[in-house]
């Protein structure tokens, strides 16, 4: 019989960092509920869940700290399960010297274990992945619910994995890439994350999350997708660009579960675009404030503001809504048409005045130092960061481009030889 662990590695962060982001793993989560209904046996170990406050030099460079349990801690908790299966998420691209790390040293101890991996990383690099860490079994590459199901009972029935889609995996020394599989297009009918599997109850009373912190938090996810392509996003490669959004009934009945059961005060959006349809938020937000819960929920990832002019801006307000990221990127208009970012500062400032009226927090998220960049486009930037000022956003953080393996502009940096040799 199949018992499957889904394992959360730690998270890197520089050393001389003196906050840190955390969020509970949704992705895990999602796949834990829909191995949970299949009928698979499934345990987790969230190693940053179960040790949030941890922090320890990195093995792979003392520059860096990794967040969470130890590789030795890791392994203690394995050591108290039966299973034949490892899960491991991988998120992020910093994060994979260490979890190769972690991997490597799991398949020494378990070498007979199945050992898949999935996430935004592997999504992007399965095959590099799969080169540079030949412990690893199978990659499952986009939405990994189904196709990690298709798995494990093809794998259960001992049949070929040349039928499932997709996934990544080696056959006679060679690694073999499946077809894609679409997208899931009934929403609504995935199960809600499987939050019983992971110490919830660490990030809840702790406060952690990626918004503000007004008290309890859950996260939620009410879309999937992103019907942009930005050139320094690796998101129309994980997800296409279709975007769907859920019905708002069912948004509405999981956050009512989890203020019963969770006591939740607050819920993070970590939707790629929450908002994208006007419709959609308008309707959200007068059902909510019928609901008269007295929460609040915010978008800590960023958002796009062609939706949000005065009149949604002022039913969020009155939903709960109090603070608001805003995703602009670059103050330059030849730059936003570079990075095929599709909006216009013009509109943006209107809708960001619009938020500060009615007395939202807003932050806003740039980027500077894209490839094709000239210092006087890094100066219309550097202005609009001072009209932003002025108008009195709350806070704005600058990010240094730095290419995500998937992106288009990773892509050209390859291609072009800026960027190492990944084979």
């Amino acid at each position: 019989r199949i018992k499957v662990v889904l394992l959360r590695t730690p998270m890197v962060a520089p050393k001389m960092s003196h906050t840190f982001s955390i969020c509970p793993p949704l992705g895990l989560a999602y796949l834990g509920a829909a191995l949970q209904k299949a009928d698979f046996e499934v345990t987790s170990i969230d190693a940053l869940g179960e040790a949030p406050l941890q922090k320890i030099i990195s093995e792979n460079n003392n520059n860096f700290i990794n967040v969470g349990l130890s590789t030795k801690q890791i392994l203690q908790h394995l050591a108290s399960k039966n299973f034949n299966v490892l899960f491991v998420s991988l998120m992020f691209s910093h994060d994979w010297p260490m979890s190769k790390s972690i991997i490597q040293t799991i398949k020494k101890k378990y070498p007979n274990v199945l050992l898949v991996c999935g996430g935004e990383h592997i999504s992007a690099s399965p095959e590099f992945c799969m080169k540079d860490c030949p412990e690893i079994d199978i990659c499952v590459f986009g939405e990994g619910e189904e196709t990690s199901v298709d798995l494990l009972k093809t794998f259960e029935q001992k049949k070929s994995l040349s039928g499932v889609n997709g996934i990544v995996f080696r056959s006679n020394k060679e690694i073999i890439r499946n077809p894609k599989r679409p997208r899931i297009n009934k929403l609504d009918n995935i199960s809600w994350p499987a939050w019983d599997l992971f110490p919830l109850e660490n990030y809840l009373s702790n406060g952690l999350g990626y918004g503000c912190n007004p008290g309890r938090s859950m996260p939620i996810i009410v879309s999937r997708g992103c019907p942009y392509q930005c050139t320094f996003c690796s998101s129309p490669q994980m997800w296409t660009t279709k975007w769907q959004a859920r019905n708002v009934e069912c948004v509405l009945d999981e956050m009512q579960h989890y203020i019963n059961k969770y006591k939740a005060q607050n819920f993070d959006f970590y939707d790629l675009t929450t908002i994208v349809r006007k419709d959609w938020i308008i309707e959200f937000c007068q059902k909510l404030i019928k609901k008269n819960w007295k929460i609040t929920w915010q978008m800590p990832a960023g958002t796009r503001s062609e939706a949000l002019n005065d009149e949604t801006l002022g039913l969020m307000v009155l939903s709960g809504q109090r603070n608001i990221s805003y995703a602009p990127e670059s103050g330059s208009n030849i730059t936003l048409q570079k990075i095929k970012k599709k909006i216009k500062i013009d509109r943006m400032k209107e809708s960001i005045s619009s938020a500060l009226s009615k007395n939202m927090n807003v932050k806003l998220n740039l980027m500077m130092g894209f490839p094709h960049e000239t210092h006087r486009e890094l100066y219309q930037t550097l202005i609009f960061i001072k009209d932003a000022a002025v108008m009195g956003v709350n806070d704005i953080y600058v990010a240094c481009f730095a290419p995500y393996p998937g992106s288009e502009l990773f892509e050209q940096l390859y291609a072009n030889g800026q960027i190492p040799d990944m084979n």
